[in-house]
């Protein structure tokens, strides 16, 4: 009962020599398998990309937050540090008198209505603890934080002012 199962097939060459290699058909089936392969990361990364946010919007998302940045630190430069508070740091909004502090209108600077017309949310926060430096009371920390119509943050910037 002794069966051959497998038998080496090798092709013999003009010379006579022994030829091993792949064959046609092997070939085709490998490409056919990559090919397949290929194509499945292929769909399962545009898939990826499609919930993620593109280039452009973050760009503008960034230039949206560095612009409110700007404009509250500007804000500490005109009240001082002491009345640079949580009720009174971000232009975009009205800050009423709190002697010796001055009242400050809402500021009609674009970027404060940018946002809303790109449909970008900026949120901008004031930690008065100095937390960001080590709970230094001599800090405080601003974080502007923008984000698109269905609530996916775009981008975040930080900051630290200090008493000088």
């Amino acid at each position: 009962m002794n069966r051959i199962l497998f038998r080496n097939i090798s092709a013999t060459g003009v010379d006579g020599a022994q030829q091993h290699g792949v064959t046609l058909v092997e070939l085709i089936a490998f490409i056919i398998i990559v090919g397949l392969l290929v194509s499945g990361l292929m769909s399962g990364f545009s898939v990826t990309m499609r919930g993620s946010a593109t280039p452009m919007q973050v760009t503008q998302a960034l230039q949206l937050a560095q612009e409110r940045m700007e404009l509250i630190r500007a804000r500490k430069d005109v009240v001082g540090f002491a009345c640079f508070t949580g009720t009174r740091y971000d232009p975009c909004t009205a800050a009423i008198l709190v002697p010796p502090c001055p009242a400050m209108p809402a500021s009609a600077h674009p970027a404060c209505n940018a946002a809303t017309t790109l449909g970008y949310t900026v949120t901008p926060a004031l930690d008065e603890t100095g937390a960001c430096m080590g709970g230094d009371a001599n800090f405080k920390c601003i974080s502007v934080t923008v984000t698109n119509a269905s609530g996916g943050q775009l981008a975040r910037l930080q900051a630290a002012v200090a008493n000088y």
